[in-house]
């Protein structure tokens, strides 16, 4: 019993021992309210590594959750265009009753007023019945239109007949348009406008090659043929005066023809007052001199060839004295 008594005492002692060697410690805990004294003392401390153990057992605890998006109402597109299909085609249907019965009230008014017509001429040979044609009136009315239809079909044949023949005289005009162009150099000829159409440009190249050669055949070959015809039957006896006056005429004719050329070929280039005397043809006159350059005998030149050729010819002066814009007449 005193053993006992011993151990008990010593056990005692020992807890108490224990007890004295331990800090006090703050254990956590969960309540909905605190005391003043509470909050001032409450401040037990945990580890880092202890709380992401906690956090990780906690985790392995707890099932996850599987977050729940909300919801989003969506319309059923399919539905609307199902709506505005019906809208649409009910409209459809609506707008075809709707000419359908417009196309028979305008039935029905041609019904009647043929009907006013041909009951006075036709009352004991054709009836109208319910709002519809007799077969006769009908007939009638068919036949007509056929003889409508046979007509409109002529003019249609000749329309296109017309427009066959337009597109080939367009294209006729088209090549003979070009095929001018090529021959003529058509901007140097007298009275081009760059702002004009060139149907007006075609024209003033026709206008001046007819001028040219009404102005050759009166002025030299005219008179070419006068002589020739005068002496065609005698001529050995031809005179010293109309010998030179033919040479002249040739000579003049062949000049004038020369310097027509400057308006058709690439090679020979236009300058000075030569478009001037060309457009002076027109009106009937002579070679105004003082568009002419006064032959040049100190240099060579090809007019000077020329003077000295005729010269020694013996034709002096020349009806028609250009050469190279050169007067050969001057001395």
């Amino acid at each position: 019993m005193r053993n006992r008594i011993l151990i008990l005492l010593m056990a005692i002692i020992f807890s108490a021992g224990l007890d004295a060697q331990q800090p006090g410690v703050k254990h956590i805990r969960i309540a909905d309210t605190l005391t003043v004294q509470e909050k001032s003392n409450r401040n037990p401390i945990i580890l880092r590594a202890e709380l992401d153990s906690l956090i990780k057992v906690y985790s392995a605890s707890q099932e996850p959750q599987v977050m729940k998006e909300p919801s989003v109402v969506t319309k059923d597109d399919n539905s609307q265009y199902m709506l505005i299909g019906l809208i649409v085609l009910t409209g459809l249907i609506g707008l075809v009753v709707f000419m359908i019965w417009n196309h028979q009230q305008k039935i029905n008014k041609t019904i009647e007023g043929l009907n006013k017509e041909t009951q006075p001429s036709r009352a004991g040979k054709e009836r109208v019945t319910k709002g519809k044609l007799s077969p006769q009136l009908l007939e009638t009315k068919i036949g007509d239109l056929n003889a409508e239809l046979h007509k409109l079909s002529k003019e249609n044949e000749g329309l296109s007949r017309v427009i066959k023949e337009y597109n080939g005289i367009q294209h006729e005009y088209d090549s003979l348009k070009h095929g001018m162009q090529k021959a003529y150099k058509v901007k140097n000829y007298p009275g081009y406008d760059k702002s004009k159409d060139e149907a007006l440009a075609i024209q003033g190249v026709l206008e001046t090659e007819n001028m040219v050669a009404s102005y050759a055949y009166e002025k030299f070959l005219k008179p070419i043929l006068g002589i020739t015809d005068a002496n065609k039957n005698s001529p050995a006896r031809l005179s010293a005066n109309d010998r030179e006056r033919l040479m002249d005429l040739l000579v003049s004719l062949s000049l004038l023809y020369i310097e027509y050329l400057y308006l058709r070929i690439n090679d020979l280039s236009i300058g000075g007052k030569m478009v001037e005397r060309i457009k002076g043809f027109s009106n009937g006159n002579g070679v105004d001199t003082v568009l002419l350059k006064k032959l040049n005998t100190e240099f060579g030149s090809r007019a000077l060839v020329i003077k000295m050729a005729l010269e020694k010819t013996g034709v002096t002066k020349l009806s028609y004295p250009v050469f190279d814009e050169t007067n050969l007449n001057n001395q």
